[in-house]
């Protein structure tokens, strides 16, 4: 995971928001054959996002625009454990 945040940071490029398995999952030892093993929790967490950005599925952005938002709707205003409840990526969202 932290080759892609490094990825991301260094390169800004266009994200896709997308609730199913994509580019990032690829290593991700739930992803089976493209299907997220976790994918209701996964896709819990990711609605809360969207709603807490006051956007949708299928938007896209410069990685930059979506990692403001998350700092402003969510990590800034302390919503973290509760948008983000029972991730175990969520230490890297602090950092």
């Amino acid at each position: 995971m932290a080759c892609i945040t490094e990825f991301l940071n260094n390169n800004n490029p266009v994200v896709s928001l997308t609730n199913e398995c994509d580019v990032i999952c690829e290593k991700c030892p739930n992803n089976v054959k493209g299907i997220c093993t976790s994918q209701k929790k996964v896709s819990d967490i990711d609605k809360r996002c969207i709603q807490r950005y006051g956007l949708s599925f299928g938007d896209r952005m410069q990685w930059s625009e979506l990692k403001r938002l998350a700092f402003e709707k969510i990590i800034n205003c302390h919503q973290l454990g509760e948008v983000c409840r029972n991730c175990e990526w969520r230490g890297i969202c602090i950092k």
